[in-house]
């Protein structure tokens, strides 16, 4: 389904899209949800693993943002129509450094040339971005046989078009369109980048100018939402409700049961987005120091993450701090 809202605003469902997202979760482990274990089975999830074992081994060696870098291709490709065949062509038919530019869009063009053409180049590129790449090998394989791992991630999604999921994506008929009808009568409202920001829970740094914002809703996406941006905005969001378990609360009542890591939620919360740098500043401490409660209340999902070019700046995750509020409220509240 491909359906415009507004002027600049469309709403875009895809059952190829989803199978692309459903091998990203199983690629990161199901970390978020299982049901991709659940509609296929773990027999057959371990068959395609170990059939596709080249892609499976290169993506274990990726951060979360590495193994999503395929979707940020579909900023140059039209979604309406979208069919999972013709956007293999489109991104097999690209050379490696176009391929790359636009996968790690941050990075300078000339360095990621000096990555392709030379090992010297990319042992450079490795040591300087290893944030993003665990494995030296890694990072090789992905770039040197950039087509099997390309080929290898094509062909898993195909294969997770079973009549299961078929029985799945047409179940979920009467939720796309009432999402639909409630996008239609949001943006009447409100500006699209808004809208945007409330479905994700976070405050953008990246605020365009977009040209066009497309809002589309997932079953399978491995995260509540994930937004890509460039010329326009492309948004995924889930379906699925997201109930916060005792497990995560207790994690995030720890993590927040710090007087640092409270100081910098203070902070966020007047002046998000923020980088490390100016969190460091403001309360005085070092950037290892900052950086290490970052990354404890990233892990907790308190803060939201976005990169921009070699900065990353933080914001506080609203949509789950407000289900902790609510677990809260509900359980120390007056009955």
């Amino acid at each position: 389904m491909y359906k415009q809202i507004n002027s600049n605003s469309v709403f875009f469902f895809s059952e190829d899209m989803e199978l692309m997202l459903g091998v990203l979760n199983i690629l990161e482990g199901e970390e978020k949800h299982q049901l991709c274990t659940k509609l296929y089975g773990e027999e057959y999830i371990g068959k395609l693993k170990k059939k596709y074992h080249f892609l499976v081994e290169i993506a274990g060696t990726f951060n979360k943002f590495s193994i999503n870098c395929i979707l940020e291709h579909l900023l140059n490709y039209p979604l309406d129509n979208f069919h999972l065949s013709e956007f293999r062509d489109y991104i097999l038919n690209l050379d490696t450094l176009e391929f790359l530019a636009q996968c790690f869009y941050f990075i300078e063009k000339e360095e990621l040339e000096k990555a392709v053409k030379s090992d010297e180049g990319l042992e450079k590129f490795y040591l300087e971005h290893h944030d993003f790449f665990y494995s030296f090998l890694g990072l090789q394989s992905f770039i040197r046989q950039r087509k099997r791992y390309l080929e290898e991630f094509f062909a898993f999604s195909e294969e997770l078009r079973t009549p299961g999921f078929q029985s799945e994506m047409k179940g979920l008929a009467d939720r796309i369109k009432e999402d639909l009808s409630k996008h239609q009568k949001a943006l009447v409202k409100e500006e699209a980048l808004e809208y945007a920001q409330k479905i994700m829970g976070k405050t953008f740094h990246n605020r365009g100018p977009y040209s066009k914002f497309s809002f589309s809703p997932s079953l399978l996406l491995p995260y509540r939402a994930l937004r890509f941006f460039g010329k326009d905005q492309i948004l995924f969001y889930t379906l699925r409700p997201a109930p916060l378990e005792n497990e995560m609360m207790l994690k995030q009542l720890k993590t927040i049961a710090d007087s640092t890591r409270l100081k910098i939620i203070s902070l966020l919360n007047t002046k998000e987005p923020l980088r490390g740098l100016d969190i460091a500043q403001e309360l005085s401490l070092a950037p290892s120091t900052v950086s290490h409660h970052m990354d404890q209340l990233k892990n907790a999902g308190i803060v939201n993450e976005e990169q921009e070019k070699n900065s990353k700046y933080y914001s506080i995750s609203r949509n789950n701090v407000d289900e902790l509020l609510k677990v809260l409220t509900e359980t120390l509240g007056n009955k």
